[in-house]
């Protein structure tokens, strides 16, 4: 967890996988008035740390877009049920669309909505989760919520025909951040919180902070260059799937690399071994993080390569908010995923 101060209101940008999360999120609100999460996924996790704010008699707002309208698994079913359970908790509160609802979270929230003396904000630590916190704060400029839209979707559209100027940058600065270290977590969290302060700073105007953005252009260019090398190494374990292996590779432009994997003919998912990310720090230093092209994104459920009931955590070795996202360990994708992946796509 990190957090920055946008327009003098502090914002924690975590996740809700542990009680670890829950623990931490609880410290760093003591104290205030009124809470508000923002495009934080309903988890068993969330539901908890709601419960204990509200028995402290803090005021709780949630918006959020990752409801399952109709489950089709149980992975979808608990994230409906977690969502209906901070429904009553929150009331009217409670404001918890799905994404093709609402793209994005910002579309969920007025400007300014959410300033005030003794309002703390939780976001995701993700772009969707900044620009949101934003706008609930004040902090906006034109075409905002089009670029948090397009950020929360796939890299590979994530382009400068589809963004804005400064959202570009946002992207690139996002490609130069240090890989997560379980042994040092703090490293790649404060890069984060520095890139993200300076993207909310510079949207309200402070050249100072565009200018810095700007300086991080060169070290993403390298990234392009790289991920252009690690496309041409590119296989297919099977028809329709196209995977690289990027462990022990130079740092890379995932948003790049996904572009030339989504380009090689009959690409419908992508693959890309790593060594970094919350999975490869609990089990053995990899993950394995899958996406499905977006011209199939209707047809193709990643979470159903997955075994009846599984859980979503880094420890389990499987995250997935999505049909059409998928982070696994080594182990769930050589016992798992591949395998359903060579059935799905034998014919």
């Amino acid at each position: 967890m990190f957090n920055i101060e946008i327009n003098g209101t502090t914002v924690n940008f975590t996740k809700f996988f542990s009680t670890a999360d829950q623990d931490n999120v609880l410290a760093a609100v003591e104290g205030a008035a009124r809470v508000v999460f923002i495009d934080t996924p309903s988890t068993p996790h969330l539901v908890a740390t709601i419960e204990t704010l509200i028995s402290r008699g803090i005021v709780v707002v949630v918006r959020d877009h990752h409801d399952v309208p109709d489950p089709r698994n149980p992975r979808e079913q608990e994230i409906a049920d977690a969502a209906n359970e901070v429904r009553s908790l929150v009331g009217s509160n409670a404001t918890i669309s799905d994404r093709v609802t609402q793209a994005a979270c910002s579309g969920l929230i007025e400007v300014g909505e959410f300033n005030g003396e003794g309002t703390v904000i939780v976001a995701d630590p993700d772009p969707d989760g900044l620009t949101a916190a934003m706008k609930a704060l004040g902090v906006v400029y034109d075409g905002l919520d089009a670029d948090a839209a397009v950020l929360d979707g796939a890299r590979s559209e994530q382009t400068a025909d589809r963004l804005t100027p400064i959202a570009l940058l946002l992207v690139k600065g996002m490609a130069t951040l240090p890989p997560f270290n379980a042994a040092r977590p703090q490293v790649s969290e404060e890069a984060k919180g520095k890139l993200f302060a300076e993207f909310a700073a510079a949207s309200g105007g402070d050249t100072a902070a565009l200018e810095s953005l700007g300086r991080k252009v060169e070290a993403y260019e390298a990234g392009v260059k790289e991920a252009e090398v690690l496309a041409a190494t590119a296989t297919q374990p099977t028809a329709g799937v196209v995977m690289v292996d990027s462990v022990g590779k130079p740092r890379h432009d995932l948003t790049t690399l996904t572009q030339r994997l989504e380009a090689i003919a009959g690409a419908k998912v992508t693959v890309v071994r790593k060594d970094n990310g919350p999975i490869a720090a609990k089990h053995g230093g990899v993950q394995i993080s899958m996406a499905v092209v977006k011209a199939h994104q209707a047809d193709i459920n990643l979470q159903e390569l997955l075994a009846s009931g599984f859980v979503s955590s880094p420890e389990a070795g499987i995250i997935s908010n999505t049909t059409f996202l998928l982070h696994v360990s080594q182990e769930v994708w050589d016992t798992q995923v591949l395998p359903a992946l060579c059935d799905r796509f034998a014919e």
